[in-house]
């Protein structure tokens, strides 16, 4: 069986569509030439903000007082309206070199060339052995972000 890539050849690829990545997607394709492309492994992009319905969220970068998923929103809104594309249900698998990295989505297998790649992936990333603590998390113990995923989204 073959497997066929995608290639896509980016100016700046960002890896995680939270509010840094987004963030970072929207003031760059105001300021680049080349395409920003943005992608995300949850179906949809905004980071945990999306799944936390309580407000606090703006104040500083947006200054506004808003809830959650309605930051979420108008940082989607504002890497789309600059310029930047956002891949969604994409998830980076393996570094092929520098600044080239193999995705998978529901699109297939995406063979993904960038000058620069901005990796915003978040605290989730870090695995207990990429922080070298030994042994499992205990059935029931949950991170702040899969708890709010859980109430929030499922």
């Amino acid at each position: 069986m073959t497997v066929t890539e995608t290639l896509l050849r980016p100016e700046v690829l960002i890896i995680g569509g939270g509010p840094s990545g987004l963030r970072a997607a929207a003031d760059l394709a105001k300021r680049i030439p080349g395409k920003v492309l943005v992608i995300e492994r949850e179906r949809e992009a905004g980071g945990i903000p999306r799944h936390s319905d309580h407000p606090g969220y703006g104040i500083r970068d947006l200054k506004t007082f808003t809830t959650g998923p309605r930051y979420a929103r108008r940082l989607r809104e504002s890497a789309i309206a600059a310029g930047a594309e956002i891949l969604t249900e994409t998830m980076a698998t393996h570094w092929v070199g520098e600044h080239e990295v193999l995705a998978t989505s529901p699109r297939g297998r995406l063979r993904i060339q960038a000058r620069a790649v901005i990796l915003a992936t978040g605290a989730r990333e870090r695995p207990r052995t990429a922080r070298m603590i030994p042994g499992d998390r205990a059935q029931g113990v949950y991170t702040t972000g899969q708890l709010q995923n859980i109430v929030h989204l499922k």
